[in-house]
Protein backbone atom coordinates (compact mmCIF):
# COMPACT_ATOMS: atom_id res chain seq x y z
CA UNK A 1 0.00 0.00 0.00
CA UNK A 2 1.38 3.44 -1.03
CA UNK A 3 2.61 5.41 2.29
CA UNK A 4 1.27 8.82 3.35
CA UNK A 5 4.37 11.08 4.27
CA UNK A 6 4.91 13.61 6.69
CA UNK A 7 6.28 17.08 6.48
CA UNK A 8 5.88 19.36 8.92
CA UNK A 9 6.13 23.17 7.88
CA UNK A 10 8.26 25.40 10.27
CA UNK A 11 5.94 26.84 11.84
CA UNK A 12 4.72 23.38 13.52
CA UNK A 13 1.89 22.44 10.79
CA UNK A 14 2.00 19.00 9.86
CA UNK A 15 0.14 17.67 6.29
CA UNK A 16 0.62 14.17 4.53
CA UNK A 17 1.67 13.40 0.90
CA UNK A 18 0.43 10.62 -0.97
CA UNK A 19 3.23 10.52 -4.29
CA UNK A 20 1.51 8.51 -7.39
CA UNK A 21 1.95 8.15 -11.14
CA UNK A 22 -0.67 9.93 -13.24
CA UNK A 23 -0.18 8.95 -17.42
CA UNK A 24 3.56 9.45 -17.56
CA UNK A 25 4.03 12.21 -14.78
CA UNK A 26 4.67 11.80 -10.83
CA UNK A 27 2.40 13.91 -8.89
CA UNK A 28 0.51 14.22 -5.31
CA UNK A 29 -2.22 15.07 -3.06
CA UNK A 30 -1.39 16.40 0.49
CA UNK A 31 -4.03 16.36 3.00
CA UNK A 32 -4.34 18.12 6.40
CA UNK A 33 -5.46 15.10 7.84
CA UNK A 34 -3.81 11.77 7.99
CA UNK A 35 -7.02 9.51 8.46
CA UNK A 36 -7.91 11.75 4.75
CA UNK A 37 -4.28 10.65 3.53
CA UNK A 38 -4.68 7.38 4.34
CA UNK A 39 -7.90 6.82 2.99
CA UNK A 40 -6.87 8.22 -0.71
CA UNK A 41 -3.69 5.79 -0.49
CA UNK A 42 -6.48 3.18 -0.18
CA UNK A 43 -8.33 4.35 -3.13
CA UNK A 44 -5.44 4.29 -4.85
CA UNK A 45 -4.59 1.15 -4.25
CA UNK A 46 -8.26 -0.24 -5.11
CA UNK A 47 -9.49 1.70 -7.72
CA UNK A 48 -6.71 2.52 -9.68
CA UNK A 49 -5.00 5.90 -10.38
CA UNK A 50 -8.00 7.97 -12.52
CA UNK A 51 -10.61 6.41 -10.18
CA UNK A 52 -9.45 7.43 -7.17
CA UNK A 53 -8.72 10.89 -7.87
CA UNK A 54 -12.42 11.03 -9.44
CA UNK A 55 -13.19 9.95 -6.17
CA UNK A 56 -11.30 12.28 -4.50
CA UNK A 57 -12.98 15.15 -6.42
CA UNK A 58 -16.23 13.67 -5.27
CA UNK A 59 -15.66 13.87 -1.86
CA UNK A 60 -13.44 17.07 -1.74
CA UNK A 61 -17.12 18.61 -3.31
CA UNK A 62 -19.73 16.64 -1.33
CA UNK A 63 -21.61 18.74 1.06
CA UNK A 64 -21.73 18.24 4.86
CA UNK A 65 -25.09 16.68 4.82
CA UNK A 66 -24.12 14.08 2.52
CA UNK A 67 -24.44 10.32 3.80
CA UNK A 68 -21.11 8.21 2.69
CA UNK A 69 -21.95 4.25 1.89
CA UNK A 70 -21.24 3.24 5.50
CA UNK A 71 -23.36 5.68 6.64
CA UNK A 72 -25.97 5.40 4.42
CA UNK A 73 -26.01 1.51 4.67
CA UNK A 74 -26.45 1.62 8.22
CA UNK A 75 -29.60 4.06 8.16
CA UNK A 76 -30.92 1.38 5.63
CA UNK A 77 -30.33 -1.36 8.29
CA UNK A 78 -31.91 0.73 11.11
CA UNK A 79 -35.10 1.07 8.89
CA UNK A 80 -36.21 -2.39 8.25
CA UNK A 81 -38.97 -3.68 9.06
CA UNK A 82 -40.40 -7.54 8.91
CA UNK A 83 -36.51 -9.12 9.37
CA UNK A 84 -35.32 -11.12 12.20
CA UNK A 85 -32.22 -9.67 14.52
CA UNK A 86 -30.08 -12.70 12.72
CA UNK A 87 -30.88 -10.96 9.16
CA UNK A 88 -30.06 -7.26 10.87
CA UNK A 89 -26.98 -8.81 12.33
CA UNK A 90 -25.68 -9.85 9.46
CA UNK A 91 -25.96 -7.02 7.61
CA UNK A 92 -24.64 -4.93 10.61
CA UNK A 93 -21.40 -7.56 10.16
CA UNK A 94 -21.42 -6.71 6.43
CA UNK A 95 -21.27 -3.39 7.01
CA UNK A 96 -18.34 -3.61 9.99
CA UNK A 97 -16.65 -6.26 8.18
CA UNK A 98 -17.13 -6.30 4.51
CA UNK A 99 -17.20 -2.47 2.94
CA UNK A 100 -13.53 -1.75 3.28
CA UNK A 101 -12.95 1.47 1.13
CA UNK A 102 -16.32 1.72 -0.34
CA UNK A 103 -18.14 2.43 2.69
CA UNK A 104 -15.89 5.39 2.97
CA UNK A 105 -16.44 7.14 -0.07
CA UNK A 106 -19.58 9.24 -0.83
CA UNK A 107 -22.97 7.86 -1.77
CA UNK A 108 -22.89 10.11 -5.29
CA UNK A 109 -19.75 9.17 -5.87
CA UNK A 110 -20.37 5.00 -6.22
CA UNK A 111 -20.17 4.06 -9.47
CA UNK A 112 -20.42 0.38 -11.24
CA UNK A 113 -16.62 0.41 -11.63
CA UNK A 114 -16.39 0.84 -8.00
CA UNK A 115 -19.06 -1.65 -7.07
CA UNK A 116 -16.62 -4.28 -9.50
CA UNK A 117 -13.68 -2.78 -7.65
CA UNK A 118 -15.12 -4.09 -4.46
CA UNK A 119 -16.17 -7.12 -5.05
CA UNK A 120 -12.69 -8.22 -6.60
CA UNK A 121 -11.05 -7.52 -3.59
CA UNK A 122 -13.88 -9.59 -1.53
CA UNK A 123 -13.08 -12.21 -4.20
CA UNK A 124 -9.32 -11.66 -3.77
CA UNK A 125 -9.62 -11.58 0.02
CA UNK A 126 -11.77 -15.27 0.00
CA UNK A 127 -9.00 -16.81 -2.14
CA UNK A 128 -6.44 -15.42 0.48
CA UNK A 129 -8.17 -17.07 3.54
CA UNK A 130 -8.40 -20.67 1.29
CA UNK A 131 -12.06 -20.31 0.89
CA UNK A 132 -13.25 -22.37 -2.13
CA UNK A 133 -16.95 -21.23 -1.78
CA UNK A 134 -17.08 -17.43 -1.50
CA UNK A 135 -19.28 -17.36 -4.56
CA UNK A 136 -22.63 -17.27 -2.61
CA UNK A 137 -21.41 -15.49 0.26
CA UNK A 138 -19.97 -12.62 -1.85
CA UNK A 139 -23.40 -12.96 -3.71
CA UNK A 140 -25.12 -12.59 0.02
CA UNK A 141 -22.81 -9.24 0.58
CA UNK A 142 -23.85 -7.50 -2.95
CA UNK A 143 -27.23 -8.61 -2.73
CA UNK A 144 -27.42 -6.44 0.62
CA UNK A 145 -25.42 -3.22 -0.92
CA UNK A 146 -27.74 -3.52 -3.85
CA UNK A 147 -31.20 -3.19 -1.51
CA UNK A 148 -29.76 -0.27 -0.01
CA UNK A 149 -28.35 1.59 -3.23
CA UNK A 150 -31.88 1.01 -4.23
CA UNK A 151 -33.27 2.52 -1.36
CA UNK A 152 -31.04 5.59 -1.87
CA UNK A 153 -32.60 5.56 -5.66
CA UNK A 154 -36.31 5.21 -3.95
CA UNK A 155 -35.46 8.41 -2.15
CA UNK A 156 -33.95 10.09 -4.74
CA UNK A 157 -30.58 10.06 -3.38
CA UNK A 158 -28.44 9.06 -6.07
CA UNK A 159 -29.87 8.75 -9.71
CA UNK A 160 -29.10 4.68 -10.34
CA UNK A 161 -28.28 1.65 -8.41
CA UNK A 162 -24.32 1.28 -9.30
CA UNK A 163 -24.77 -2.45 -8.40
CA UNK A 164 -26.96 -3.78 -11.53
CA UNK A 165 -24.53 -5.59 -14.30
CA UNK A 166 -21.81 -6.66 -11.85
CA UNK A 167 -20.57 -9.69 -12.61
CA UNK A 168 -20.01 -11.75 -9.76
CA UNK A 169 -17.73 -14.29 -9.12
CA UNK A 170 -18.86 -17.88 -9.21
CA UNK A 171 -17.24 -20.86 -7.43
CA UNK A 172 -17.51 -24.40 -7.29
CA UNK A 173 -20.60 -26.03 -4.74
CA UNK A 174 -19.75 -29.43 -3.21
CA UNK A 175 -22.53 -31.23 -4.91
CA UNK A 176 -25.45 -33.16 -2.98
CA UNK A 177 -24.82 -36.58 -1.32
CA UNK A 178 -27.71 -39.76 -1.86
CA UNK A 179 -28.51 -42.17 -0.59
CA UNK A 180 -30.01 -45.23 -1.20
CA UNK A 181 -32.38 -47.00 0.85
CA UNK A 182 -30.00 -49.34 1.64
CA UNK A 183 -26.95 -47.28 1.88
CA UNK A 184 -29.37 -44.92 4.46
CA UNK A 185 -29.95 -48.34 6.48
CA UNK A 186 -26.10 -48.86 6.47
CA UNK A 187 -25.40 -45.53 7.67
CA UNK A 188 -28.62 -45.51 10.46
CA UNK A 189 -26.29 -48.36 12.51
CA UNK A 190 -23.59 -46.27 12.45
CA UNK A 191 -25.39 -44.13 15.32
CA UNK A 192 -26.36 -45.09 18.81
CA UNK A 193 -29.81 -46.29 19.72
CA UNK A 194 -29.76 -42.55 21.50
CA UNK A 195 -29.26 -40.76 18.50
CA UNK A 196 -31.30 -42.68 15.63
CA UNK A 197 -34.70 -41.39 16.43
CA UNK A 198 -33.63 -38.10 15.56
CA UNK A 199 -31.64 -39.51 12.36
CA UNK A 200 -34.56 -41.59 11.21
CA UNK A 201 -36.52 -38.59 11.66
CA UNK A 202 -34.60 -36.06 9.69
CA UNK A 203 -34.37 -38.63 6.48
CA UNK A 204 -38.20 -39.52 6.65
CA UNK A 205 -39.04 -35.70 6.67
CA UNK A 206 -36.25 -33.19 4.90
CA UNK A 207 -36.73 -31.42 7.61
CA UNK A 208 -34.29 -28.42 8.06
CA UNK A 209 -31.61 -28.57 11.45
CA UNK A 210 -33.44 -25.53 12.23
CA UNK A 211 -37.03 -26.87 12.22
CA UNK A 212 -36.45 -30.64 13.64
CA UNK A 213 -34.38 -29.11 16.86
CA UNK A 214 -37.01 -26.95 17.53
CA UNK A 215 -39.76 -29.38 17.11
CA UNK A 216 -42.25 -29.60 19.96
CA UNK A 217 -44.21 -32.65 21.39
CA UNK A 218 -47.84 -30.52 20.36
CA UNK A 219 -46.44 -30.24 17.03
CA UNK A 220 -46.79 -33.72 16.78
CA UNK A 221 -49.98 -35.50 15.45
CA UNK A 222 -49.71 -39.31 16.31
CA UNK A 223 -53.57 -39.81 15.49
CA UNK A 224 -53.08 -38.04 12.17
CA UNK A 225 -49.38 -38.75 11.35
CA UNK A 226 -48.83 -35.48 10.73
CA UNK A 227 -45.68 -32.66 12.03
CA UNK A 228 -46.80 -29.18 11.57
CA UNK A 229 -43.74 -27.28 11.41
CA UNK A 230 -44.63 -23.62 12.93
CA UNK A 231 -40.93 -22.90 14.28
CA UNK A 232 -36.86 -22.74 14.07
CA UNK A 233 -34.56 -21.81 15.70
CA UNK A 234 -32.54 -18.54 14.34
CA UNK A 235 -29.28 -17.76 14.72
CA UNK A 236 -28.84 -13.76 16.08
CA UNK A 237 -26.37 -11.17 17.46
CA UNK A 238 -28.10 -12.01 20.80
CA UNK A 239 -27.35 -15.36 20.52
CA UNK A 240 -30.15 -18.56 19.05
CA UNK A 241 -33.73 -17.67 19.38
CA UNK A 242 -36.39 -19.55 18.59
CA UNK A 243 -38.75 -17.33 15.51
CA UNK A 244 -40.96 -18.69 12.52
CA UNK A 245 -39.63 -20.81 10.01
CA UNK A 246 -37.27 -19.82 7.25
CA UNK A 247 -40.04 -18.69 5.11
CA UNK A 248 -44.11 -18.03 4.51
CA UNK A 249 -44.36 -21.65 2.77
CA UNK A 250 -41.96 -23.39 5.36
CA UNK A 251 -44.94 -22.75 7.81
CA UNK A 252 -46.42 -26.20 7.25
CA UNK A 253 -48.15 -29.70 7.84
CA UNK A 254 -46.22 -32.73 6.70
CA UNK A 255 -47.29 -36.02 6.34
CA UNK A 256 -45.51 -38.94 8.04
CA UNK A 257 -44.87 -42.73 7.19
CA UNK A 258 -46.30 -45.47 9.77
CA UNK A 259 -42.89 -46.13 10.40
CA UNK A 260 -41.88 -42.74 11.17
CA UNK A 261 -44.90 -42.35 13.67
CA UNK A 262 -43.26 -45.84 15.38
CA UNK A 263 -40.20 -43.84 15.97
CA UNK A 264 -41.88 -40.96 17.16
CA UNK A 265 -44.52 -42.29 19.67
CA UNK A 266 -42.36 -43.18 22.85
CA UNK A 267 -40.77 -39.79 22.28
CA UNK A 268 -44.17 -37.76 22.65
CA UNK A 269 -46.66 -39.93 24.63
CA UNK A 270 -46.91 -38.83 28.20
CA UNK A 271 -44.82 -35.70 27.33
CA UNK A 272 -46.08 -32.24 27.77
CA UNK A 273 -46.81 -30.11 24.40
CA UNK A 274 -44.09 -27.49 25.32
CA UNK A 275 -41.19 -30.07 25.73
CA UNK A 276 -38.93 -30.34 22.65
CA UNK A 277 -38.93 -33.94 21.20
CA UNK A 278 -35.72 -34.06 20.25
CA UNK A 279 -32.94 -33.17 23.17
CA UNK A 280 -29.60 -33.75 25.05
CA UNK A 281 -28.26 -35.56 27.89
CA UNK A 282 -29.09 -32.51 29.75
CA UNK A 283 -32.30 -32.58 28.72
CA UNK A 284 -32.09 -29.25 26.66
CA UNK A 285 -32.57 -28.51 22.75
CA UNK A 286 -29.80 -30.21 20.48
CA UNK A 287 -27.51 -28.00 18.90
CA UNK A 288 -26.27 -28.12 15.60
CA UNK A 289 -22.39 -28.20 16.19
CA UNK A 290 -22.32 -30.17 19.16
CA UNK A 291 -24.10 -32.89 16.94
CA UNK A 292 -22.20 -32.43 14.21
CA UNK A 293 -19.23 -32.47 16.09
CA UNK A 294 -20.26 -35.27 18.58
CA UNK A 295 -22.89 -37.51 16.47
CA UNK A 296 -22.72 -37.10 12.50
CA UNK A 297 -19.32 -36.54 11.84
CA UNK A 298 -18.22 -40.10 13.90
CA UNK A 299 -20.91 -41.86 12.13
CA UNK A 300 -19.37 -40.73 8.86
CA UNK A 301 -16.61 -41.77 9.89
CA UNK A 302 -17.52 -45.31 10.67
CA UNK A 303 -19.80 -45.45 8.10
CA UNK A 304 -16.21 -45.33 5.43
CA UNK A 305 -14.15 -47.92 7.29
CA UNK A 306 -12.30 -45.40 9.80
CA UNK A 307 -12.80 -44.92 13.69
CA UNK A 308 -15.55 -42.94 15.12
CA UNK A 309 -12.94 -40.92 16.38
CA UNK A 310 -9.91 -39.25 15.23
CA UNK A 311 -6.50 -40.58 17.19
CA UNK A 312 -5.74 -38.25 19.98
CA UNK A 313 -6.69 -37.29 23.82
CA UNK A 314 -10.26 -37.91 23.37
CA UNK A 315 -9.79 -41.40 21.37
CA UNK A 316 -11.17 -43.11 24.53
CA UNK A 317 -14.80 -41.52 23.05
CA UNK A 318 -14.55 -44.88 20.69
CA UNK A 319 -15.93 -47.11 23.49
CA UNK A 320 -18.56 -45.10 24.06
CA UNK A 321 -20.15 -45.78 21.15
CA UNK A 322 -21.66 -48.60 21.27
CA UNK A 323 -24.84 -50.64 19.66
CA UNK A 324 -28.08 -51.90 21.43
CA UNK A 325 -26.78 -54.72 22.01
CA UNK A 326 -23.72 -52.86 23.96
CA UNK A 327 -21.02 -53.81 21.79
CA UNK A 328 -18.79 -50.55 20.40
CA UNK A 329 -20.14 -49.99 16.81
CA UNK A 330 -17.21 -51.34 14.13
CA UNK A 331 -16.45 -49.59 10.73
CA UNK A 332 -18.47 -50.44 7.56
CA UNK A 333 -16.71 -52.98 5.79
CA UNK A 334 -16.78 -52.35 2.55
CA UNK A 335 -17.45 -48.64 3.66
CA UNK A 336 -20.11 -46.53 2.37
CA UNK A 337 -17.77 -44.61 -0.19
CA UNK A 338 -20.17 -41.29 0.75
CA UNK A 339 -19.76 -38.66 3.34
CA UNK A 340 -22.87 -36.98 3.65
CA UNK A 341 -23.49 -33.69 5.19
CA UNK A 342 -26.38 -33.20 7.83
CA UNK A 343 -28.39 -31.27 5.26
CA UNK A 344 -28.51 -34.23 2.62
CA UNK A 345 -30.74 -36.08 4.95
CA UNK A 346 -33.08 -33.53 3.34
CA UNK A 347 -31.66 -34.10 -0.17
CA UNK A 348 -31.48 -37.03 0.25
CA UNK A 349 -35.80 -37.00 1.27
CA UNK A 350 -36.65 -35.17 -1.88
CA UNK A 351 -34.69 -38.04 -3.81
CA UNK A 352 -36.49 -40.95 -2.57
CA UNK A 353 -39.97 -39.04 -3.13
CA UNK A 354 -39.03 -37.98 -6.86
CA UNK A 355 -38.05 -41.45 -7.39
CA UNK A 356 -41.21 -42.83 -6.30
CA UNK A 357 -43.25 -40.18 -8.82
CA UNK A 358 -44.38 -37.84 -6.52
CA UNK A 359 -44.96 -34.80 -8.19
CA UNK A 360 -42.76 -32.16 -7.84
CA UNK A 361 -44.94 -29.88 -6.68
CA UNK A 362 -45.66 -32.04 -3.73
CA UNK A 363 -42.19 -32.22 -2.70
CA UNK A 364 -41.99 -28.15 -2.80
CA UNK A 365 -44.76 -28.36 -0.47
CA UNK A 366 -43.01 -31.32 1.90
CA UNK A 367 -39.70 -29.38 2.01
CA UNK A 368 -41.39 -26.05 2.57
CA UNK A 369 -39.98 -24.36 -0.89
CA UNK A 370 -41.20 -20.70 -1.37
CA UNK A 371 -40.63 -21.16 -4.95
CA UNK A 372 -41.43 -24.28 -6.93
CA UNK A 373 -38.04 -22.95 -9.09
CA UNK A 374 -36.00 -23.55 -6.02
CA UNK A 375 -37.40 -27.48 -6.05
CA UNK A 376 -37.00 -27.86 -10.00
CA UNK A 377 -33.43 -26.10 -9.67
CA UNK A 378 -32.09 -28.57 -7.27
CA UNK A 379 -33.76 -31.61 -8.15
CA UNK A 380 -35.04 -31.77 -11.32
CA UNK A 381 -32.27 -34.12 -12.50
CA UNK A 382 -33.07 -36.61 -10.53
CA UNK A 383 -36.59 -37.18 -11.90
CA UNK A 384 -36.70 -40.70 -13.38
CA UNK A 385 -40.44 -39.70 -15.00
CA UNK A 386 -39.18 -36.41 -16.17
CA UNK A 387 -36.09 -38.31 -17.61
CA UNK A 388 -38.28 -41.15 -19.62
CA UNK A 389 -40.67 -38.55 -20.76
CA UNK A 390 -37.96 -36.46 -22.77
CA UNK A 391 -36.37 -40.12 -23.63
CA UNK A 392 -39.80 -41.17 -25.05
CA UNK A 393 -40.38 -37.92 -27.25
CA UNK A 394 -36.97 -37.64 -28.85
CA UNK A 395 -37.18 -41.67 -29.31
CA UNK A 396 -40.94 -40.94 -31.20
CA UNK A 397 -39.82 -38.16 -33.46
CA UNK A 398 -36.29 -39.53 -34.24
CA UNK A 399 -38.34 -42.77 -35.41
CA UNK A 400 -40.71 -40.61 -37.57
CA UNK A 401 -37.77 -39.61 -39.34
CA UNK A 402 -35.77 -42.75 -40.06
CA UNK A 403 -37.63 -43.89 -42.68
CA UNK A 404 -37.18 -40.77 -44.72
CA UNK A 405 -33.28 -40.73 -43.89
CA UNK A 406 -33.12 -44.56 -44.88
CA UNK A 407 -34.70 -44.36 -48.18
CA UNK A 408 -32.74 -41.10 -49.27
Amino acid sequence: MREAKLHVAKDGTKTWTVRFRRATKQTSETFERQADAKKFARWLDVYGVEEAVRLLREAQGATAGEYTVEEWCTKHVDSLTGVTDGTTGRYRAYIANDLGSLGELPLTAVTTDAVGGWVQQLEKDAKAAGSTSYGKTIKNKHGFLSSAFEAAVTRGLIPANPCKGTRLPKTVVEPMVFLTHDEYTRFLGCFTPTWQPMVEVLFATGLRWGEISALRVGDVSLDHATITVVQAWKETDKGRVIGPPKSNRSRRTISLAPETVEVLGPLVKKRPAHAYVFVNARDEPVKAQTFHDNVWQPAVRLANGEPGQKPGPKAKRIARRLDANGKPIKPLDPPLGKHPRVHDARHTCASWLLGAGVPINYVQAHLGHESITTTVDRYGHIMPAARQAVSAALSAALTQSRPTLIEG
